[in-house]
């Protein structure tokens, strides 16, 4: 490889790594080597009879700047992809695209605001190049590991969530309803899923899209989740006013002694301290996704059902 990485040939790299291993057998534990060029006293017949693979360089099969894969839009990613046949993996298009858009058109970030071109990984990637020009090695590992969490995360929701999202349906784990409410209907979905990951499918996924996220893990505490980016801010104070009195019913409280400015307060109530009212981010928890010291809501999943359901169809 060249050494000053880019998206481009740490991309390559990846994928390697990544998925190489049955058509390179032991790339996985290839040495990793930084060429300006490729020695004069060795042709790339020989060199990659010895078990070099040329990334981007020498005019080896990867790369890009062969006239043929030059006037067909190739990058280095882009060929090794198609060489490990994973060009079609649905959570690799995303990387692959960012990839070839940053080498073939130099705009790896999109955006006009500074702060995001500042930030973005093609600006970082450029600011570490400067950093440590004597360690490209401590480049390629730093960007390596990002693209490796954006793969398993992009996995998470292309092949895993759709894959949970349907047996979750199938088990009756999962309860979709729609609710007039004021001037829309709210997608509410109610699910009991331990998974990190799932609310954040069930808001994006166009087929469901959802505004409110009921999600009940297998601990019992359930947390309720809004989507902020939805058809406008949705106001959660009916359902943690009715959420806190008949959790309080059911520890066997005298609910009317709490006032109505009481039951809707943001953060905690004392003596009904199992739900959290978030205002800032317009959530509802019962433990959040680290639930240590607060007890698992007493309310059961078909109870939260109705509850969700009531108080959104008598806010209309």
């Amino acid at each position: 490889m060249y050494p000053r990485p880019q998206p481009d040939t740490v991309c390559a790299y990846f994928l390697l790594q990544e998925f190489g291993e049955k058509q390179f057998p032991g790339v996985r534990g290839a040495k990793l080597e930084f060429w300006n060029q490729v020695p004069a006293s060795r042709t790339l017949a020989e060199l990659e009879e010895a078990g070099y693979i040329l990334i981007d360089l020498g005019g080896s099969k990867f790369d890009h700047h062969v006239e043929d894969h030059r006037e067909k839009k190739e990058t280095a990613a882009t060929l090794v992809a198609k060489e490990l046949g994973v060009s079609e993996n649905l959570a690799l298009k995303r990387l692959l695209s960012y990839a070839k858009r940053d080498d073939l058109e130099g705009r790896g970030i999109v955006s006009k605001d500074v702060i995001d071109r500042a930030f973005g990984l093609s600006a970082i990637i450029m600011n570490l190049n400067r950093e440590y020009p004597d360690h490209p090695e401590y480049v390629v590992d730093i960007v390596y590991r990002i693209f490796l969490a954006h793969y398993h995360e992009e996995y998470r929701r292309k092949v895993e969530m759709p894959e949970e999202w349907k047996r979750l349906q199938q088990t009756g784990k999962a309860v979709r309803i729609n609710i007039p409410y004021i001037d829309r209907v709210l997608h509410v979905v109610l699910v009991e899923s331990d998974s990190k990951t799932i609310v954040g499918f069930l808001r994006a996924v166009k087929e469901v899209q959802a505004d409110i996220v009921v999600q009940r893990s297998s601990s019992g505490h359930t947390n309720i989740i809004t989507n902020q980016n939805k058809g406008g801010r949705i106001d959660l104070k009916l359902l943690i006013r009715a959420l806190r009195w008949v959790e309080g019913k059911r520890k066997g409280l005298d609910v009317t002694k709490f006032t109505d400015e009481e039951l809707v307060k943001p953060g905690r109530l004392e003596g009904i301290d199992e739900w959290f009212y978030d205002t800032a981010a317009n959530t509802i928890q019962n433990g959040g996704a680290a639930p240590d010291g607060i007890v698992p809501t007493r309310i059961s999943f078909e109870e939260m059902r109705i509850v969700v359901e009531k108080t959104f169809t008598s806010s209309k």
